[in-house]
Order: C-alpha cells, then structure tokens, then sequence
C-alpha cells in the first residue's frame, strides 16, 4: 500500500522539497481529494509535536471518510485524544508509555524505530523503520509486524512490507 506522507501545521499541509516546506493548501482538502487513490496518510503534525492540539478537529473529520496516522509529541494525553477519534498514532520507539493503558485502543498505535533498533518491541503490531536496515525489517517481519518503509530507503519497498510511505 502507498501511503503519502504529509506535514500539518495550522491545518495547512506542506510538503518537504529540497529541505524546506512547500505549501500545498488546506489539509482538509488536499486528504479529502487525495483520499480517492489512496486509503491511509501519514501526517507528521509539527504543532503536535510541541504538544499543541490545534489540528485535532481536522483528524476527527478526516477519519470519517479516510484512515490517518499522526506523528505527536510522545504524550498519554495527546495520544489518546487521537485514539478516541480513531486516527493512528506514531509514537517514536523506544518510548516511556504504558501501551498497556491504551486497551484496545493498541491497536491503533505505529511504532517508529531508527536502524539498529535492538530492543524488544512493545505490545503494538505495526512498525515504521525510518531508515534502511535489512536486518531489523526482517526482524520485525518475524515478529508478526506489519512492516511500514519509507520509499526513498526502498524504492523497490520491501518483501512483505504492508505500506511503503512516500512523499509528494
């Protein structure tokens, strides 16, 4: 599955180019129109990851017709704000939460490693390895993780791997 990634910051979407951010519109938009070729997003909030919820209403609107997963600041609150709407939740591994609390809710959150990522894996079933590492995509795999890439690392993807995050 080809997942677009976007950045979101006062509901505005951007896009990264040649290091900066290029502005592509409203969020709501730009997922709304896009959400008829693809069927999952991948938004890095950059408000979020400064613990500021002003783009929550726009991901209790976008999971009504598409599926999204956010990467925030590593928060319980913010985190289970975006589990209550339904919206996927990135959290960086290794990560200082009780995944336990979050119930059910679980199954909603994305790990996200760095290559050589060596320690145990918490109790969430999907992964997004943020660089290339062979090793640890198998190791995920065997796992029975569902395996996220970034393309620009597998522009082939990866055997197996269940979505491959592209930029625009």
């Amino acid at each position: 599955m080809d997942v677009p990634v976007l950045y979101v910051k006062g509901k505005q979407a951007f896009k990264k180019s040649m290091g900066s951010m290029r502005l592509l519109g409203n969020a709501a938009n730009l997922v709304k129109k896009l959400s008829e070729e693809y069927a999952l997003f991948h938004i890095v909030d950059l408000d979020a990851l400064n613990g500021n919820k002003s783009n929550f209403d726009l991901y209790d609107n976008l999971t009504y017709f598409t599926h999204v997963q956010v990467e925030c600041k590593p928060d319980e609150k913010l985190i289970g704000a975006l589990l209550q709407m339904e919206a996927r939740v990135v959290v960086d591994l290794p990560a200082k939460l009780d995944f336990e609390k979050f119930g059910k809710k679980k199954s909603l959150l994305v790990g996200k490693v760095k290559p050589g990522f060596a320690e145990p894996f918490p109790p969430i079933r999907e992964i997004l390895l943020d660089g290339k590492d062979d090793e640890l995509a198998k190791r995920i795999l065997n796992e029975d993780k569902r395996l996220f890439v970034r393309k620009e690392h597998y522009p082939k993807g990866f055997r197996r791997a269940f979505g491959v995050l592209f930029e625009l």
